[in-house]
């Protein structure tokens, strides 16, 4: 979903989300995509009044990938056990690429086990052995907390034996009706197409997205393309047919990582 909007409906979640950030607790955030999962966490993050024990990574499936792209993130945010011991020099991307996996896992973990913090991974999809074995040690680090973001738990592949209590489990609800026609209001003047035909493209676009706002925001992003419009007429079909490739796209590309 579009970070320009206002988070509607996620009073309870936010909350929820605002507390486990502040005592460092291990959660797992689901729900489909568009469902509102990354502007959910960016929106508590921000809110926070000392952000910087909290690093957010984008996941990917390949374990070196992932490595590289904590090791960067924590550099570049001058987490001083790994500076310390890794030592990069300027060109932090250069000694990047001289390292192995092996060496950055021994890297991370031993820095990070004087320098706790909260990892955000969002995206989860898929996850081997070994990608459980590196997080596993980082989890029970005292400390340390791993929020994870993914559709559901079938998509964490080998990384459901960490999040495998219900209770550290928090799942997005569909937006309600209310909150669902807010937001289309709200993307209507975003994208300036208040001056066309809304009555029955609104009523397709709600019944469509059930909720999701990403789906509600996406489809009234593409109502303003000349490409979808006919007169002051919506042409829906094609819009929904290209919206929902749009979103299965994202997941396909976040299987392939």
């Amino acid at each position: 979903m579009n970070a320009v909007f206002p988070l509607l409906g996620f009073v309870a979640e936010r909350h929820r989300l605002a507390a486990v950030f502040r005592q460092r607790e291990s959660l797992l955030l689901t729900g489909p995509a568009g469902a509102g999962k990354t502007t959910l966490i960016e929106a508590t993050i921000a809110d926070m009044e000392d952000s910087k024990n909290v690093v957010r990574v984008r996941y990917s499936s390949n374990l070196h990938h992932l490595l590289v792209a904590l090791t960067r993130t924590l550099l570049a945010g001058e987490h001083k056990s790994l500076k310390d011991r890794a030592r990069p020099g300027r060109d932090i991307d250069k000694w990047l690429c001289g390292q192995t996996s092996l060496h950055l896992k021994g890297l991370l973990w031993t820095s990070l086990e004087v320098q706790p913090l909260t990892i955000v991974l969002d995206g989860i999809d898929g996850g081997s052995f070994p990608m459980y074995r590196f997080l596993q040690r980082l989890y029970f680090v005292p400390g340390m907390a791993i929020i994870g973001a993914s559709r559901d738990t079938a998509s964490l592949g080998t990384l459901s034996r960490l999040f495998w209590d219900p209770r550290r489990i928090l799942h997005l609800r569909p937006l309600n009706e209310t909150d669902s026609e807010q937001l289309f209001q709200l993307a209507a003047r975003r994208f300036a197409i208040e001056d066309l035909a809304l009555d029955d493209f609104r009523e397709k676009v709600l019944e469509a997205a059930r909720g999701n706002p990403g789906e509600i925001v996406e489809m009234c992003r593409l109502a303003a393309n000349p490409l979808y419009i006919s007169g002051k007429h919506i042409k829906f079909a094609p819009l929904r047919i290209d919206v929902m490739m749009r979103f299965l796209s994202t997941v396909v590309g976040q299987r392939s990582r």
